[in-house]
């Protein structure tokens, strides 16, 4: 693999080093512009971004097909309830969204040309790597070990509502899998799709199972802010890494806690159809609590977390 290390927010960076790239048939667009949480993200920004990718690409490059990731947000369900489930032809949500703007441009670029896209709309990023502190999976691990030092019941740090609405995840290497596919099947040419594992577990069905995996008695609903929470935790995370011998990590870093109130905190069902992509032939389905499991495994096996 040749990495390119390029600002795509910079017309004549992307031009410089992309245009050069005649060999290109495929383009899978999963980048953001870094904003901090609970800010909105720049609409302008991160279409623009696209747009110089594109640009750089297409007048050169051998375009076939470009995927742009997007996400459940699409639909508002941040907002407030949403009506579920929620299906590609449910109406963009009331507020500005670089999704739309993004859809617009590939869906307009494309017309009449040689090449097509696809974007998909995935729910709660759970990824094993150890270096993405927005995944709930690393989120759920870190939390866990620092209440499990403390000698603590693995409490449910959203409210009681929240702990027992359906809600969904995407693992992200059947995301992956969903996007090749997606990237050659001329059926999906021009289309949004939902991806998410398949089920819609609720958190008091997952939490027994996370709690046995830590050893630790399962708490219920606690109602805090894992932001305010963890603040003042980074001794008591310095002190698991030397005495585990893990990796040298810091508590800020490695989990994204603000993320995790996004998780956590909702009171209302998410909930996305799959019947679209499940029609055109995508079946594969991830039971999200094994999903979980097989996360911390891999976690473990890289000495993040004890």
């Amino acid at each position: 693999m040749q990495w390119i290390a390029v600002d795509l927010n910079d017309v004549a960076d992307c031009t410089a080093k992309l245009g050069a790239l005649t060999d290109v048939t495929h383009v899978f667009y999963a980048a953001r512009y870094d904003h901090p949480e609970g800010v909105p993200e720049s609409v302008e920004i991160n279409t623009a971004m696209l747009v110089n990718v594109v640009h750089a690409l297409q007048s050169s490059a051998s375009l076939a097909h470009v995927h742009a990731v997007h996400g459940s947000k699409y639909y508002g369900h941040q907002l407030g309830p949403v009506p579920v489930p929620l299906t590609e032809e449910t109406p963009r949500a009331p507020n500005r969204n670089f999704y739309f703007e993004q859809e617009d441009f590939l869906r307009e670029q494309s017309r009449g040309a040689r090449w097509s896209y696809s974007t998909t709309r995935p729910h709660s990023f759970c990824d094993p790597a150890i270096d993405y502190a927005r995944s709930a999976s690393m989120v759920l691990a870190v939390y866990a070990a620092v209440q499990r030092e403390l000698v603590l019941t693995l409490d449910f740090p959203g409210i009681a509502k929240s702990f027992t609405v359906p809600t969904q995840f995407t693992d992200t290497s059947l995301l992956a899998r969903a996007i090749a596919w997606m990237a050659t099947e001329p059926r999906c040419a021009n289309q949004s799709f939902n991806l998410l594992n398949g089920d819609y577990p609720r958190w008091e069905d997952l939490w027994p199972r996370i709690a046995q995996y830590f050893g630790m008695p399962a708490g219920g609903p606690r109602n805090v802010k894992l932001a305010d929470y963890m603040q003042d935790k980074g001794a008591v995370w310095d002190a698991i890494v030397r005495k585990h011998g893990l990796r040298e990590t810091k508590l800020d870093a490695i989990a994204l806690w603000p993320y995790g109130d996004y998780l956590f905190r909702p009171e209302w069902e998410i909930r996305s159809s799959l019947d679209k992509v499940r029609a055109l032939g995508f079946t594969e389905a991830v039971d999200t609590g094994d999903m979980f499991l097989a996360h911390f495994d891999h976690y473990r096996a890289q000495r993040v977390i004890p």
